[in-house]
């Protein structure tokens, strides 16, 4: 009986999704082929070529699958659609797509798909295997819309899974995973050199803000029940941790990820004391302005807690509240800061630029409060995307601000502008205000001379000579990075191929 099903997945050597829903078939007496097609590279992935197409339209022919299933976000819509109809050429074998951009707008895909997940895709990819296995019609299984006979048949939504701790651990390393990139096929796992875990001990966000995802899933989730933000035990955790060493001894970093690190203080008590005790490893969280106090970090901080990495996007409340409907103030960032620092931990904030509804105030805003905190802090920058269904997307939209053109799915923006680079078109007064941010974030940029800065007219008209600065600064930033990645064990081929570009070096 064939009980083999490929898993697919563009540009994603660290989909967590993908090595779920395998774990979980193997689990089920199934035989899963994991293939990572081509490599993530921070804003400056490029497509397929033709014989990585063929490369792997020939593997699945070779595998003869059961089922191919395609998991990615709206950024990959156009490659998979391609991926798809190429493989189609070399196997019958029925295509189910999921992940984040087919849940939003399963119209789109259902021109190409054979069926497509709403939802969360271990149990649905795991039933649709069964099914046909055993000969079965996939047509009614909850959670999906299917093609059937030229009709599209729209399944009810299924309900989240509330124990995450009853899925089995993510598969990494296993012998049947692919690599496909620069026109070369490798039985390999691309992360078997990583130094650095990411784990997600929840899934979800409590919070809505509208350049994000999580607000659309919630509501088209809603309809199958249970609670939208659900957390792990810290043993589940800690177990997954222990045996993620076991097969990938050069970890060096565990980086707890996922939307936010928001947790009851009971959960990061037991944590604390059974991660210091157990693992022993640095570790950095994703958290949110406010949401921890300085009980949490300091009992953080003792379990090896080195790094705490949050988003407060704009300096300008306005812009935090009406705009991106953020929760934060500017007072809790600056009580954030003073926290952080006091528990001697790293701290990098995330910012967010591009934003056609940003006055100048708002730009002067987030200037103006980098200049308020003390050193040393980082931070990350960010070029705005928007994506499918958000609030901030349609918000645009409706305002002749974007047009559909511009959201992922039909436009690829984020393969070229991620993270925010000064290589990207912008106007003089944007050019201006990033490079201004940026020498801001710098120790060894005085703070008066970046208030003399602001007030420069002639800089506002012509800002090519700060850019050059910043760009020099952000030059010196990522070359003492790396010289301390390097004494910690931490820079490796991995991460240099992610992020090693001259010619779009990040501003941080």
């Amino acid at each position: 009986m064939n009980r083999r099903v490929v898993l697919i997945t563009p540009y994603g050597e660290e989909n967590r999704g993908i090595r779920y829903i395998s774990a979980v078939l193997r689990a089920g007496g199934f035989e899963p082929h994991m293939v990572f097609f081509k490599r993530w590279v921070n804003n400056a992935l490029t497509p397929p070529t033709r014989r990585e197409e063929e490369l792997l339209a020939g593997l699945v022919a070779e595998i003869r699958p059961l089922l191919v299933g395609v998991g990615f976000g709206a950024p990959h819509f156009k490659v998979v659609r391609s991926l798809t109809r190429r493989i189609r050429t070399a196997c019958d074998a029925p295509i189910l797509w999921g992940g984040v951009f087919p849940t939003v707008c399963p119209e789109e895909c259902m021109e190409d798909a054979d069926a497509v997940c709403i939802g969360e895709g271990e149990h649905v990819t795991l039933d649709i295997a069964r099914a046909l296995a055993d000969g079965r019609p996939i047509r009614d299984i909850p959670g999906t819309w299917v093609r059937d006979r030229g009709e599209i048949v729209r399944n009810p939504v299924r309900p989240l899974i509330q124990d995450l701790d009853s899925l089995p651990f993510p598969d990494y390393l296993q012998a049947d995973t692919w690599f496909i990139e620069g026109n070369r096929k490798v039985r390999t796992d691309p992360i078997s050199q990583t130094v650095e875990y990411r784990i997600y001990p929840t899934r979800g966000c409590p919070y809505t803000c509208t350049y994000c995802h999580a607000h659309v899933m919630r509501g088209i989730t809603a309809a199958g029940g249970g609670r939208y933000y659900r957390v792990r035990s810290v043993k589940n955790v800690i177990a997954e941790l222990e045996a993620a060493i076991r097969i990938l001894p050069r970890i060096r970093r565990v980086k707890f990820d996922g939307d936010v690190f928001a947790f009851p203080s009971s959960w990061i008590e037991e944590l604390s004391r059974t991660y210091r005790e157990r693992v022993s490893i640095p570790f950095e969280i994703l958290t949110y302005p406010g949401e921890l106090d300085a009980q949490d970090y300091r009992l953080l901080q003792q379990a090896g807690l080195c790094k705490v990495q949050t988003g407060i996007q704009s300096g300008s409340q306005r812009e935090l509240l009406e705009t991106y409907h953020r929760k934060s103030t500017t007072q809790d960032i600056l009580d954030l800061h003073r926290t952080v620092l006091d528990a001697g931990i790293e701290v990098v904030y995330d910012l967010i630029f591009d934003n056609p509804l940003a006055t100048e105030a708002d730009k002067r805003s987030i200037v103006e409060l980098l200049l308020k905190l003390e050193h040393p802090f980082s931070i990350y920058m960010y070029s705005l995307t928007l994506f499918p269904k958000t609030l901030l997307a349609r918000d645009l939209i409706e305002k002749g601000l974007a047009t559909p053109d511009d959201v992922e799915g039909r436009a690829t923006k984020s393969y070229r502008q991620f993270r925010l680079s000064f290589d990207w078109p912008r106007s003089a007064e944007d050019r201006f205000w990033i490079a201004l941010t940026s020498l801001a974030s710098k120790p060894f940029v005085p703070k008066a001379a970046i208030r003399r800065l602001m007030e420069s007219r002639a800089l506002r008209q012509r800002p090519e000579p700060l850019v050059a600065a910043a760009r020099l600064a952000d030059l010196a930033k990522v070359g003492t990075l790396a010289l301390r990645m390097l004494f910690q064990g931490e820079l490796t081929l991995f991460k240099i191929r992610q992020y090693g570009s001259f010619k779009r070096v990040i501003s941080q």
